[in-house]
């Protein structure tokens, strides 16, 4: 129970990042994956149905401020931590570098299966722009270790630090 309370604080505490950059960066027409970022930093410390169903709410959160296609960041990021899932025993994922170029292309990918989704079930490509691509991607890889910081800190409690053995849903 406790674990769960936790990763229900980590959400609420990325619903508040997320919203507090929509309103800094929403002039520049630029969207920085906050929800992205707070996912992969929960795929470290869920096993892999918590880190799916954690991705999976965080786009459903997306999904409920999209007014073109209902539940494709739900689908895309749980493709995305399906990827991330795979390759995250491969790199050092709490090193300043990887998590830089990870987050950053990972960002790319989101975007562009979005505009596949948007293909798919829509008919056009959900193009959010070139601003959002580049400028998003790179934002969000930048701000990846400082966010990183910041939950592992002062988020993640011991009792999903400590139990990470057991890669537990929650």
């Amino acid at each position: 129970m406790m674990r769960f309370l936790n990763v229900f604080f980590v959400f609420i505490a990325a619903t508040i990042l997320n919203w507090l950059s929509i309103e800094l960066f929403s002039a520049l027409e630029i969207n920085i994956g906050i929800m992205l970022a707070f996912s992969l930093i929960m795929c470290g410390f869920l096993g892999e149905a918590g880190c799916y169903g954690f991705a999976f709410m965080s786009g459903l959160f997306l999904d409920f401020f999209s007014d073109v296609l209902f539940g494709g960041y739900a689908l895309v990021f749980t493709l995305i931590m399906f990827i991330f899932y795979r390759i995250k025993d491969k790199i050092d994922f709490k090193d300043i570098g990887p998590q830089v170029v990870i987050t950053a292309g990972l960002n790319f990918l989101c975007i562009v299966l979005y505009g596949i989704c948007g293909l798919l079930f829509t008919g056009q490509f959900l193009w959010q722009g070139l601003k959002s691509f580049i400028a998003g991607s790179l934002l969000t890889g930048l701000f990846m270790p400082f966010i990183y910081m910041f939950a592992t800190k002062y988020l993640i409690f011991n009792v999903l630090k400590n139990n990470n053995e057991s890669k537990k849903l929650f």
